[in-house]
């Protein structure tokens, strides 16, 4: 008869239950003990425990998200890559000084930050295998990803193709004429504010809701009435930023956007608690259904952009859904109004808090006026001849780029070289537009400086590769196009019929930032130049 040794599972059985009441006595120590833990392995046991950084990113995102949330987080990253780029943070590893680590900070366990345009270029080179991160994923809509919000590689690549030719620069201007009837609107706004009693002119309100406008004709062939009313119809731009707050934040943590605002009980909650579409999305989804026809084919008429896309639909319906054309056409509105408004307000306030600067580009315009070398409506081709007036906008985007927060990659599995030296594979990588155009090797020593004249000096081609107001490489914003088009055009027509004079000189512009540089404040008094200026 065999004997069964019952003893040692006795043991094991004894030793789970000493175990759990430890455990059950003490969780709070255990607790500790286990978050301690976790961020000794997190700091120390990472490939990047010699990357310089706060000690709170190197053990959790919450720096990220605390960052985001308070708004100015391009303002944090250039203090950190300023802080942690001295000599004395370089790491030492066997006794050699790292020192090319200096631009390079660690701002999650698995992220850092690059703080010069040779990484930047690094990173955003076609083909070394970099993939968009989840912080992507967060933002609307969840059942179609534009290009912007679209983290499948492959699938980014097909959405583009299509998308291109409608958005590029040709096609733009073939769209000049709704484009130029909102300018008109705008200068019949503008004039109401030229008086002799020095109305008060909200000249940033003014071209944010320019800058909807224009979007809805280009996508839509419609306006949506921001301008004509002079207000954020039904909160649509307060909402937009909301939106973006929460995607801008909760991106860093991504998988926790099914606790929060895609939690699937949501649906079985009362009205109220449910995801609401913005306006600009119920919009969208109206233009779509009102183009339907009554086969289930869509009206492909027209010049705007849902048009245009629609058209490469229907030669394309498997590789183009109408999905597709959907989330492009609503991403344009959604992404291409806050990024064009922005820059705008950038531009007057830094070009009219520089006396100099603007006298001098005053003259340009006035000379060319006079010249005659302007039209009725400035065209493109002779805001392009003005090239003062192209190094104040290069400037403008360079001091203060539309987007706040970073762009953000991950490595390929193999690891890849970035600025010499080799990362691993599977860590995140991120650039922050507001810390590259502080590239002292691309830009000078006087990088804090808004100084239009750079422009002009030493190899400008190599500084305007580094701008990276529209991002860069294979995911280089599509609607850039527009939002060059839509501001050469509109800013010197503004300047070539008013004198203006900020109401607070030197006041800073209030913003901050979620994912756009959200500004406001930008008041200004008008005067109409005469009719030879």
């Amino acid at each position: 008869m065999k004997v069964v040794d019952t003893s040692s599972s006795a043991e094991k059985s004894s030793l789970v239950a000493q175990i759990i009441a430890f455990v059950t006595t003490n969780f709070l120590l255990v607790a500790v003990l286990a978050i301690v833990g976790r961020c000794a392995y997190k700091r120390y046991a990472s490939p990047l425990r010699n990357v310089p950084g706060p000690w709170l990113a190197s053990v959790s995102r919450l720096w990220k998200v605390w960052s985001t949330y308070n708004g100015h987080t391009e303002l944090d990253h250039i203090a950190l890559h300023k802080k942690y780029g001295r000599p004395q943070f370089y790491p030492v590893i066997d006794n050699v000084i790292y020192q090319g680590l200096g631009p390079v900070v660690r701002t999650a366990p698995n992220e850092i930050s690059f703080g010069t345009c040779d990484a930047a270029k690094d990173i955003f080179a076609v083909g070394k295998g970099f993939h968009k991160t989840m912080f992507y994923s967060v933002f609307p809509p969840k059942h179609a990803p534009d290009i912007f919000t679209e983290v499948r590689e492959s699938k980014h690549a097909q959405m583009k193709r299509y998308a291109v030719v409608p958005y590029s620069l040709p096609q733009m201007q073939k769209r000049s004429e709704p484009i130029e009837n909102m300018i008109k609107l705008l200068m019949q706004k503008l004039e109401n504010y030229a008086t002799d009693d020095k109305r008060l002119c909200n000249l940033g309100n003014l071209l944010h809701y320019f800058a909807f406008d224009v979007l809805g004709e280009v996508a839509f062939s419609r306006q949506f009435g921001f301008l004509e009313k002079e207000i954020d119809i039904e909160g649509s731009i307060k909402n937009i930023d909301d939106v973006q707050w929460y995607d801008g934040i909760v991106g860093h943590i991504a998988e926790y956007d099914i606790l929060l605002r895609n939690n699937p009980l949501r649906a079985y909650l009362p009205k109220k608690f449910q995801m609401q579409p913005t306006t600009m999305t119920k919009i969208a989804v109206a233009e779509l259904e009102k183009r339907k026809q009554k086969d289930g084919t869509f009206d492909s008429q027209g010049i705007d952009l849902l048009a245009e896309l629609l058209r490469n639909h229907e030669g394309n319906a498997e590789k183009f859904s109408i999905n597709d054309v959907f989330s492009i056409a609503h991403g344009a509105v959604f992404a291409g109004s806050d990024s064009t408004a922005s820059t705008m307000q950038s531009f007057f306030y830094l070009v009219l808090n520089a006396p100099k600067v603007y006298e001098r580009l005053s003259q340009e315009v006035k000379e060319a006026h006079e010249a005659g070398q302007l039209s009725e409506i400035v065209t493109y081709a002779e805001a392009q001849a003005l090239p003062y007036f192209q190094a104040c906008l290069k400037e403008a985007m360079r001091v203060r780029p539309a987007v706040g927060l970073g762009i953000y990659r991950r490595t390929p599995p193999e690891g890849v070289d970035i600025g010499g030296k080799h990362y691993p594979g599977g860590i995140e990588v991120a650039v922050n537009g507001w810390v590259l155009h502080r590239d002292k090797a691309i830009f000078g020593e006087d990088v804090e400086e808004f100084r239009p004249e750079r422009w002009f000096e030493g190899d400008t081609k190599l500084k305007a590769s580094h701008l990276y107001q529209f991002g860069g490489g294979a995911h280089l914003c599509i609607g850039r196009n527009l939002a060059i088009f839509e501001m050469n055009k509109t800013l010197i027509q503004i300047l070539r019929k008013y004198d203006i004079t900020l109401a607070h000189p030197g006041r800073p512009l209030q913003y901050h930032s979620t994912f756009f540089v959200v500004q406001e404040g930008l008041e200004a008094y008008l005067r109409k130049r005469s009719d030879k200026a």
